[in-house]
């Protein structure tokens, strides 16, 4: 929780901080001050005690009687410390381009400086569940025969898990499992491959706590030579998890586009990959939790305009905005129960 207060006030604090400091100010005693405040304002340490925390950790750096000054001047004047919500304009212009309506835009800003609800979702149908028989919210524990899964993501294969009508399907970076898991228990034989040892280490372990087995393997799916064909194939690709911003609010200040343009040319690759090794009628589906145009609609744009034998398909969900060869998850559609993270889905069939 201290962690996601300090990046949804990133930009407070930086406000609050230049009426104490100066740009001189080494950036590690800008942090400790920062993390401070955080503490001070969303935490029930007493205020002495944080005081006296950074006080010690600026030992270090020599600037111990600065830290002190400044946050005992802070205390003193707490009262007219004021939070505002800053949307880093950055964050904001992405925003704007793939939401056109004021509504989902305004519910989004506000998103980003609330505690985000915690899904989890049933693995078998159940009629106390609070969406589609199956997604329940977590509390303090998780139910059994349940898995830890954001709403949105729950809703991205539930509209799409329909045009594999070959059940047994290849899930490409399936760790931590948990769409493995959920195309499992909808009658799927799922082979879940993925190249992190400590991913999927959390993958066995859900497996251990819901009595599952399921075929998973280390693979670095760019370098492995695959001499099987599929005919339905998950693409969970990487990104840069803009989509979860409720709950990783660091990036909504951290958009590198040099690092996303790095992204697309992995998730361009693995497309291409997977359509190597997709039969004829054989269909895709591609996957992340991101809404960056270059992730999302422009990576599938440069797909389609290469390979003619690629035929995009419309998804049925009225919890999705379509635009133009995929679509978002439109978290508003979920505020009554807490909202989501928001997730693109683009559904491809070779032909």
């Amino acid at each position: 929780m201290i962690i996601q207060e300090y990046y949804r006030n990133f930009e407070n604090h930086n406000r609050i901080l230049e009426k104490y400091i100066n740009d001189r100010t080494p950036n590690n005693i800008k942090n400790i001050l920062k993390i401070s405040l955080t503490l001070i304002s969303f935490s029930n340490k007493p205020n002495y005690a944080i005081v006296n925390d950074a006080v010690e950790v600026s030992k270090e750096y020599k600037k111990e009687k600065l830290v002190n000054a400044v946050l005992r001047n802070i205390l003193k004047n707490i009262n007219d410390i004021k939070y505002e919500k800053y949307i880093y304009p950055e964050f904001k212009t992405v925003i704007d381009k793939i939401f056109s309506s004021k509504s989902i835009r305004d519910y989004i800003y506000s998103a980003i400086f609330k505690k985000p609800k915690n899904y989890q979702i049933s693995l078998t149908d159940k009629n106390s569940a609070v969406y589609c028989k199956r997604v329940f919210m977590l509390d303090k524990k998780i139910l059994k025969g349940c898995i830890v899964q954001d709403i949105g993501n729950f809703e991205a294969i539930k509209a799409t898990h329909i045009f594999f009508k070959d059940k047994n399907l290849i899930d490409i970076c399936a760790a931590p499992g948990g769409k493995s898991i959920l195309l499992n228990s909808l009658g799927f034989n799922v082979l879940s491959i993925d190249k992190s040892q400590n991913q999927i280490n959390k993958f066995k372990e859900n497996l251990i706590r819901l009595n599952l087995k399921l075929d998973i393997h280390k693979v670095d799916f760019l370098d492995e030579k695959f001499t099987d064909k599929y005919n339905s194939i998950l693409l969970d690709a990487p990104c840069s998890a803009l989509g979860t911003f409720r709950r990783n609010p660091d990036v909504t200040i951290k958009i590198d586009q040099s690092l996303i343009k790095k992204h697309q040319k992995i998730q361009f690759k693995m497309l291409e990959k997977s359509l190597e090794i997709l039969n004829l009628g054989g269909f895709l589906v591609y996957i992340v939790c991101s809404f960056h145009p270059f992730e999302t609609i422009d990576v599938i744009d440069k797909i389609i305009q290469k390979h003619q034998n690629v035929k995009i398909h419309d998804v049925v969900s009225n919890k999705m905005i379509k635009r133009q060869n995929g679509y978002f998850i439109n978290p508003l559609t979920f505020k009554n129960i807490g909202g989501s993270d928001i997730f693109f889905v683009s559904v491809l069939e070779k032909i």
